[in-house]
This record gives C-alpha cells, sequence and structure tokens, in this order.
C-alpha cells in the first residue's frame, strides 16, 4: 500500500561522495573469490527439447549460491543468454519457456532464498534489515554481489554468446537487474518491471506495507 504520492515528486535520494569508491571496492573483492562453478544435470526436469541443470557457485562470505540454468538440446552456434532474478519472497523458478525461445536462461536465487540459506539465513521479514546499520556486512551488500556472480556464470558457459546477455525481474528482481546492468559492463539490455530497492528513504515514506515497512519497523 502506497500513501500519496504528488504529482510533482521527485526522488530526493542522492548518490553518496564516496559510492563509486565503495562498489569498486566490493567488486574488486568480489573478482578475487574464484567462482568454482558446478553444473549438475537434472534428469527429473530436463525434457527432450530442453536441459536442465542445478548450478552453483561461491560468492562473498564463503555463501554458495544456487540456481536453475536450462538451454535448448537442439542448438547450433552460441546462444543469447538471459539472467532472471528473483523478488522478495519468491524463490527462482526453473528458465524452460526461455529456453525453449532460444536462450541459455539462469535464474539465480541470491543469499537467504531456499536453495541459498545453508551460510545465510536471516529469514523473512528481517533480509531487508539484517545488518543493515553498516554497510560492510549489510546483507543487500552480498545479495548484489550474489546476483552479479551469475553473469560470471553465464561468460563461463562455451555456449553462451558473451556479447548478447540480458537481465530482468520484477519487483526485488527489478532492482537487482538495474543493479547488475549497471554494475556488470558485460550486460547488453535490461528489463526492470516495478522496481524495488530504489529510493529508500523516499520509499519508507512512502510506503505503509512491507517489506519497506521492515525498515520502518526497525527504526521503530
Amino acid at each position: 500500500m502506497t500513501r500519496k504520492i504528488p504529482e510533482d515528486y521527485r526522488c530526493k535520494v542522492r548518490k553518496p561522495a564516496d559510492f563509486d569508491q565503495f562498489w569498486d571496492g566490493v567488486l574488486a573483492e568480489a573478482a578475487r573469490i574464484p567462482l568454482n562453478a558446478e553444473t549438475v544435470s537434472d534428469p527429473l526436469r530436463t525434457s527432450d527439447d530442453i536441459e536442465t541443470f542445478q548450478v552453483f557457485y561461491d560468492s562473498l562470505d564463503g555463501v554458495r549460491v544456487a540456481a536453475w540454468y536450462c538451454v535448448p538440446r537442439n542448438r547450433t552456434g552460441r546462444l543469447p543468454a538471459v539472467l532472471f532474478l528473483p523478488g522478495y519472497q519468491s524463490d527462482p523458478p526453473i528458465p524452460k519457456e526461455w529456453a525453449r525461445r532460444g536462450y541459455a536462461a539462469i535464474t539465480a536465487a541470491p543469499r537467504g532464498k531456499l536453495r541459498s540459506n545453508r551460510q545465510f539465513n536471516p529469514g523473512y521479514p528481517n533480509l531487508l534489515t539484517h545488518n543493515i546499520i553498516d554497510r560492510n556486512t549489510y546483507s543487500y551488500r552480498g545479495f548484489y554481489v550474489d546476483a552479479w556472480r551469475a553473469v560470471d556464470y553465464l561468460l563461463s558457459r562455451d555456449e553462451v554468446d558473451g556479447g548478447r546477455i540480458g537481465v530482468a525481474g520484477s519487483s526485488q528482481g527489478g532492482g537487482l537487474a538495474i543493479t547488475t546492468a549497471a554494475m556488470r559492463q558485460e550486460v547488453a539490455v535490461v528489463s526492470a518491471g516495478a522496481p524495488y530497492l530504489c529510493g529508500y528513504m523516499d520509499a519508507i515514506e512512502l510506503e505503509v506495507s512491507y517489506p519497506y515497512e521492515e525498515i520502518n519497523d526497525y527504526l521503530r
């Protein structure tokens, strides 16, 4: 639920002076971590036209991230690829339909999601506010990187055309899609539906529903 938004509303949130320095450091730290990707065939979810794999890769803080990966079985040449990112309370589906359209498709489950919560599981609600007062340990510092590392996975695949990688998502997935495209120059196109994670300080004043209300609960 959203409070009435003024017709002349403009976001008041501005880029911090040390924004680039901070995130350049995070990206550099992530780049030093071997991906250690594991691609496991999943016969139960594979069909005559689609190959389905369970994927695992390493991210910040020793977190092992899980993902689903699908490719068309009968393919020629290198494929365009698409990364789908999940909403706040949803877990990534298996992206078979996009593989049927000729894409190498991956859906990543960042830390705290059902298949990636072995090392980090703050629960819901709590993911949004976990260590929120310290940007160096805040949950979304790692959450963002977990999403960005899926791009590294796609780039590691021989069947993927590294010049044709897109990223998409809605709600939290939309916010993650925007940040992934902004931070990873390899992303050629982005589609973000109703993106969440944008303009936090304004959002907690305008919204009276969760998950933004988690921040207001924390402040109370």
